[in-house]
């Protein structure tokens, strides 16, 4: 079903980033902005962390307005080249258990975008009406 397709051909290109120092509750408001389910952690030279809506609301108990992105991130990025197929970016989400694929270009080993597994299904669900 996903054989045809790349990892380039849904992603979502751009990313939003946040600096390691980022309230919460500032970045909760960026990404409501933004409609997106997470965030990169960077400091303008390196790559430190993601932050999703899970890792969010892992924390909602807590005061949103004193935790810093630091605080929360994940700093293992896993990333993928856009040139990779589909089905590959489905093997490593499972495989990492995660939800959020960032796609880091080949050229310059920067990221250029980002995949979720909603924007995966959303796809199958596609395919499968056009298959009706």
């Amino acid at each position: 079903m996903l054989s045809k397709y790349l990892v380039r051909d849904i992603m979502k290109r751009g990313i939003v980033e946040v600096s390691l120092n980022d309230k919460i509750s500032d970045i909760v408001k960026k990404m409501a902005e933004n409609d997106i389910s997470s965030v990169v952690v960077s400091d303008n030279q390196a790559f430190w962390g993601i932050i999703t809506d899970t890792d969010i609301l892992k924390h909602y108990h807590e005061n949103l307005d004193t935790l810093k992105a630091e605080d929360i991130m994940n700093s293992k990025i896993i990333a993928i080249s856009p040139e990779a197929p589909l089905e590959k970016a489905v093997e490593v989400m499972i495989e990492n258990n995660i939800h959020h694929l960032y796609v880091r270009s080949e050229l310059d080993d920067k990221i250029v975008g980002v995949i979720s597994s909603k924007d995966i299904v959303k796809l199958m669900g596609s395919v499968q009406r056009e298959q009706s």
